[in-house]
C-alpha cells in the first residue's frame, strides 16, 4: 500500500480555494449582462473579452474591453498606471465587479482561474454563455427587465 503525502498549501492559493468555495458569484446571466450595459443595476463592473482580436472584429459585447486570453496574466499582473495605459480602463479593483466571456465560456473561466490566482482580491464572475449567448440573444430583441 502507498502512502498518501500531503502537500503544503501556500497561503496565497489556501485564499483562492476559500474565495472559490465560499465567495465566487453565481454566472452572469444575458438578462443581468444588459441591466449593467444599460444602467439599469447601478453596480459598478468591468467587462473583459478574452477571445482574439480576430474575433473582436466581428462583433462584441457593448462597454467590454478585449485582452486575448494569452494576455490576460501578464495584464492583471501590471501596475493600475500600466493596465491603464496599454487597455484603456482602470485596473480591476476588488470595489467592482469583473466579469469575463470569450465566444462560448470555457477560455473566460481559464482567465478567471488565472486572474484568481493574481487578485484573489478580485470579485469575478464568467458570462458563461458568451458572445454565442448575447448575440443570439440580442439580435432576438431580449427587453431589459
Amino acid at each position: 500500500m502507498m502512502p498518501i503525502v500531503l502537500r503544503q498549501t501556500s497561503s496565497r492559493a489556501k485564499t483562492a480555494i476559500f474565495r472559490r468555495m465560499y465567495t465566487t458569484r453565481q454566472d452572469v446571466s444575458f438578462q443581468e449582462l444588459r441591466q449593467l450595459i444599460h444602467g439599469v443595476g447601478k453596480s459598478p463592473y468591468t467587462l473583459i473579452d478574452v477571445r482574439e482580436p480576430d474575433e473582436v472584429a466581428q462583433g462584441k459585447v457593448p462597454t467590454a474591453t478585449n485582452i486575448p486570453l494569452g494576455e490576460v496574466a501578464k495584464a492583471f499582473s501590471l501596475s493600475n498606471e500600466q493596465f491603464k495605459s496599454k487597455y484603456g480602463i482602470d485596473k480591476p479593483s476588488p470595489s467592482t465587479e469583473t466579469i469575463f466571456y470569450c465566444r462560448s465560456g470555457k477560455r473566460s473561466q481559464s482567465a478567471i482561474d488565472q486572474v484568481e490566482k493574481i487578485s484573489p482580491d478580485l470579485v469575478i464572475r464568467n458570462y458563461r454563455g458568451s458572445w454565442l449567448n448575447y448575440s443570439e440573444n440580442a439580435l432576438n430583441g431580449q427587453s431589459l427587465v
